[in-house]
């Protein structure tokens, strides 16, 4: 979850078992080893170092083939349980939980989305036929920007770190992201998440603020103030499809 480097994306596909299968090859500037990687929504990824070429690509992931379709087939799984994009279903998911969606016409001049403890209610002016995924994705953002400044500053608190800046954003693979000058980065998404995997996040980010890597001091550090750490990982990777699946 820290700071990406610049990647070059190119797209191919290749036969395996007999499907298919679409890949996308990044050139990562950090990388040191050829890998590869399923995600919910680019699919098959092979990350190459800039050297590497890509000429061998295919060769290298047919052997590993029972890697990539059994994860292939768990991204399926995953995405056939996804969630209807916002404003399209009877209920949306905020903090880990259902509220139901209700919409009224109004004579108001713009739309306005009330929270209320089991429901939201969207107003949108009459004769007014815009999609409410947008409306209801502004607002989600807006309270995950109040929810996210509120968990960084008492976190942040505890583990004695000082970030300079929060930003929340909608990165397509990652949940956060911290620079070396301290800007911390959150995906709003999470706020659909429980809040305990929500402060999961923080707590990661925070901790790159003492040690920017992923070496073992690092998960001591996390570890110390977030015990359940592996479960709130394995909760992100199993759900993310769903929560991806908002707009």
């Amino acid at each position: 979850m820290s700071k990406p480097a610049s990647k070059e994306v190119v797209s191919y596909q290749v036969v395996m078992g007999g499907v298919r299968v679409p890949f996308t090859i990044r050139k990562n500037a950090r990388a040191r080893r050829v890998w590869i990687k399923m995600e919910d929504q680019a699919g098959l990824v092979l990350v190459l170092p800039r050297w590497a070429s890509t000429s061998r690509a295919t060769e290298f992931l047919r052997r590993h083939q029972d890697w990539v379709l059994n994860r292939l087939a768990e991204r399926e799984d995953r995405l056939a349980k996804a969630g209807p994009p916002l404003g399209t279903g009877r209920t949306v998911v905020y903090r880990g939980r259902p509220l139901s969606l209700k919409v009224r016409n109004c004579a108001c001049s713009a739309p306005l989305v009330e929270w209320h403890r089991d429901h939201l209610l969207v107003q949108v002016p009459r004769n007014d036929e815009s999609p409410l995924g947008p409306i209801l994705e502004a607002s989600f953002r807006a309270r995950a920007k109040e929810i996210f400044l509120r968990r960084v500053a008492s976190l942040a608190e505890q583990i004695a770190v000082r970030p300079k800046r929060v930003e929340v954003r909608d990165q397509k693979t990652r949940w956060g992201a911290c620079t070396g000058r301290g800007t911390l980065t959150f995906n709003w998404r999470l706020v659909l998440a429980p809040p305990a995997v929500l402060d999961y996040v923080v707590i990661h980010e925070l901790c790159h603020l003492r040690h920017p890597n992923h070496g073992w001091r690092f998960w001591e550090l996390v570890a110390s103030f977030c015990p359940s750490f592996s479960a709130h990982r394995a909760w992100l990777r199993d759900h993310g499809a769903f929560l991806r699946s908002a707009p």
